[in-house]
């Protein structure tokens, strides 16, 4: 048991730093409280299995031996007044439809508490010494508003994408709550001396290794299997930034070979012209034009794939959103000759944004191309949308055509990856598309897709880069309508 109580508090502490590490606005508290958590399992671990070794060792100086006491009284506080109320700040910011002013609320409202009950146990108990009676049930107040908060967070996402990964975080109220059966309800109290340990409890505790290491087994396997509070896109995102910088060199030593290779190839399609003179003429002109057919093939290739491949480089300046997107929408014309498509922008919002012009038109572009290869051969519906918040701006790109298989959902991304069966289509279209948004500090998300219902992917923009055009009081949302045969402005 000694080596489980080490594990336990190395495991919370290490995937606590983790998902800090990778942290969102939303997961921040949450890892707070993964971390936080493990504080009970430090001090245990260092009164039952560290310190029994390594108390009477010749290098342990009593000032060290009493900075490590005092370590594990502070963990202690920490689990029992500081840890309920990060657990309920964490279901309260994972709430993505609650407004920031109302979670800024709810945060200073319940700070004054726990900060109460701490102050009020130094000076009645002193700090080593835990009568758990005096508190639980304030604790408990606390662990079941953060439960809520979690819940709540679930029932009111209805995005399915969000909504399956938010109930993947509803673990985390029911480790909770059994820790709160196991130690708040369970413990009686708890005196930690110098290296002397009094718990009186019902011995339920004894049994939280296993909760403990369970959960964090289950949050790594989502995490590398599905993804987890977003910490799996932002790793893709990471690594798929590195995989276009490696391209660009790995793309660059492709293009000068395969280039040396088509000066040979031209040279014996000149070679073979002379088989001309040999009376060989009809099969020498076929040599010829499979030559020149491979060479043509080849070139266009080359000018594809390092067109995509290449490091993007940003030439930023203020456009005007509705100029932007119409001209996307003019230019997507020659895309749509062969179905009968309804391409059309929804404007919630308009204004300027400073980026860079060429790149977000290409992005967009490519993400209309998706769409509309993705369409029945009858055709279908496409329709961008503007909206914005108090963090970004977003363009949505909406299809109802044949939608992202699950199993390709956390693939799309990759260069090179592409389920089309096209030879021109290297799959480096989303990857690039993916890198320009990164290079804007923006990012791009597949925010839902069912199949044979459509896809909905957001190109989100930091808000900074965003000025909002002030509405004019009889302002209506205005779209722009295309299809292949007319164009019009609808209001």
């Amino acid at each position: 048991m000694r080596i489980i109580y080490i594990l336990m508090f190395l495991s919370l502490w290490s995937l606590g730093l983790f998902i800090l590490f990778h942290r969102t606005r939303s997961n921040i508290w949450i890892g707070l409280t993964i971390l936080l958590g493990g504080s009970a399992s430090f001090a245990f671990a260092m009164h039952l299995s560290i310190m029994p070794v390594f108390e009477h060792a010749v290098w342990m100086h009593p000032v060290l031996s009493l900075l490590f006491y005092k370590s594990t009284v502070i963990a202690m506080n920490i689990y029992f007044f500081i840890l309920p109320y990060v657990f309920c700040m964490g279901g309260l910011w994972i709430n993505e439809k609650m407004s920031y002013w109302i979670k800024w609320t709810w945060t200073v409202l319940l700070f004054p508490g726990f900060v109460l009950l701490l102050v009020e146990h130094l000076m009645s108990e002193g700090w080593n010494h835990f009568d758990v009676s005096r508190f639980r049930w304030w604790d408990g107040a606390y662990i079941a508003l953060g439960c809520i908060f979690y819940v709540y967070a679930y029932v009111k996402e209805k995005n399915g994408l969000k909504r399956h990964s938010q109930r993947r975080t509803l673990l985390f109220p029911l480790v909770m709550i059994w820790a709160f059966m196991s130690d708040y309800v369970g413990f009686d109290s708890l005196t930690l001396g110098q290296w002397s340990f009094d718990l009186r409890s019902n011995g339920m505790w004894q049994t939280n290794f296993i909760v403990i290491l369970a959960t964090v087994i289950i949050v790594l396997f989502f995490t590398i299997r599905y993804g987890f509070l977003g910490i799996k896109l932002k790793i893709e995102r990471e690594r798929i930034d590195y995989s276009i910088r490696t391209l660009t060199m790995g793309v660059s030593i492709l293009n000068h070979s395969i280039k040396n290779e088509i000066q040979k190839i031209d040279y014996l399609a000149e070679k073979s012209s002379h088989l001309v003179q040999g009376g060989q003429s009809d099969k020498a002109v076929q040599t010829i034009e499979q030559v020149h057919g491979l060479t043509s093939h080849l070139l266009k290739m080359v000018n594809r794939i390092k067109e995509k491949a290449e490091d993007v480089h940003l030439d930023e300046s203020s456009h005007d959103i509705k100029r932007l997107l119409e001209s996307v929408i003019k230019s997507a014309g020659s895309l749509t000759e062969h179905k009968q498509v309804s391409l059309s922008v929804f404007y919630t919002t308009e204004g300027e944004l400073i980026c860079d012009e060429v790149h977000v038109k290409e992005t967009l572009s490519n993400l209309i191309r998706n769409s509309i290869d993705a369409l029945p051969s009858k055709g279908g519906v496409i329709e961008l949308r503007t909206s914005a918040t108090r963090r970004e701006f977003r363009i949505e790109v909406k299809d109802n055509g044949a939608g992202i298989p699950q199993e390709n959902l956390s693939k799309i991304f990759e260069p090179f990856f592409t389920t089309k069966k096209n030879a021109l289509n290297y799959g480096l279209g989303l990857s690039y598309c993916l890198s320009v948004m990164s290079k804007h500090g923006g990012k791009l998300s597949v925010a839902e897709s069912v199949p044979e219902e459509g896809t909905t992917i957001v190109l989100h923009f930091p808000a900074y880069k965003y000025k909002s055009k002030l509405r004019s009081p009889n302002y209506a949302v205005r779209t722009r309508s295309f299809d292949h045969t007319h164009s019009s402005i609808l209001k």
